[in-house]
C-alpha cells in the first residue's frame, strides 16, 4: 500500500463510507426494473438459472433478490419450474388509478402552495429533459427512458409539496402504475405532444402558485391519460 493509500485509509468509513451495491442488491434492482418496464411479463415462467445467466450473477444473490420481490408482491415461485410475475387484477388496477389521481391532485395543490425557486427549477429541468429526449433523433430509442422522465416529472411536483409521506406514497403508486401502463404512448406523436402540453400546464400553475388551477391541471392530465390508453379500467 502506498503512502497515499495509507493516508486515505479510514477516510470513507462509518458515516462517510462509499459502499458498492451487493450482488443481491444489483440483482434486485435489475429484476424489479425488468418487471416495472414489462420486460418480464406475467404469462411466462422464468427459470432462476436463466435469470442468473442473463444477469451474470450467481444463484444465491439472485435467490435472495427473488425472495425479497416475492415478499413485496412482485413474483411467485412455481415449484420446480421457476418464478412468475404476479398479475394485477382489474379491481387492483382501478384502485391504483383512483389512488394516483387523488394523490397527484393533492401533490399539485400543495406544490402550488409551497414550491420555492429550487423546486420550480427542478420541475422545469425534468420537463425539459422529456422534451430533449423526444427530440433527440440521433440516439437509439429507449422506450423506458420516456417513462422514467415522465415519472421523474411527477415525482418532482410531489417533492415540491414538501410532504414526505405524500412523496413516498405517490412514488409507490407510480411504480405499481408502471406494471400495467401502456408503454407505447410516446410512440404516438400526437399523444406525446399532448402529454408535454399537460405537464407544462401543471408546471405553470405551480409556478403561479395557483392552487386551484394546479389541482385542476393535474386532474385533467390524469383523466386524459387514463382515457388515452386505460379506458377499460376507468370511465
Amino acid at each position: 500500500m502506498t503512502d497515499e493509500n495509507k493516508s486515505m485509509s479510514g477516510v470513507f468509513s462509518e458515516y462517510g463510507e462509499i459502499r458498492k451495491p451487493t450482488y443481491k442488491e444489483q440483482a434486485y434492482k435489475l429484476i424489479r426494473e425488468a418487471i416495472l418496464y414489462q420486460k418480464l411479463v406475467p404469462d411466462r415462467i422464468y427459470s432462476q438459472e436463466a435469470i442468473c445467466q442473463a444477469l451474470g450473477v450467481s444463484r444465491t444473490p439472485v435467490r435472495e433478490a427473488l425472495l425479497e420481490l416475492q415478499n413485496e408482491g412482485y413474483i411467485v415461485f412455481c415449484r420446480g419450474k421457476g418464478i412468475q410475475i404476479v398479475t394485477l387484477d382489474d379491481k387492483t388496477i382501478h384502485d391504483i388509478l383512483e389512488m394516483r389521481l387523488h394523490l397527484e391532485i393533492t401533490a399539485a395543490q400543495l406544490a402550488a402552495m409551497r414550491a420555492d425557486e429550487k423546486d420550480l427549477e427542478y420541475i422545469r429541468t425534468c420537463l425539459q429533459e422529456s422534451v430533449d429526449n423526444l427530440k433527440d433523433k440521433e440516439k437509439p430509442k429507449d422506450f423506458a427512458q420516456n417513462y422514467r422522465l415522465d415519472h421523474q416529472f411527477h415525482r418532482a411536483v410531489a417533492q415540491a409539496s414538501h410532504n414526505d409521506l405524500l412523496v413516498t406514497a405517490l412514488s409507490n403508486v407510480l411504480d405499481l402504475y408502471l406494471r400495467f401502463e401502456v408503454q407505447t404512448v410516446y410512440n404516438n406523436e400526437s399523444f406525446a405532444n399532448a402529454i408535454l402540453d399537460e405537464h407544462r400546464a401543471i408546471y405553470e400553475a405551480v409556478a403561479q402558485h395557483d392552487q386551484m388551477k394546479a389541482a385542476f391541471c393535474a386532474q385533467t392530465h390524469l383523466q386524459d391519460a387514463y382515457r388515452r390508453t386505460l379506458s377499460k379500467y376507468w370511465n
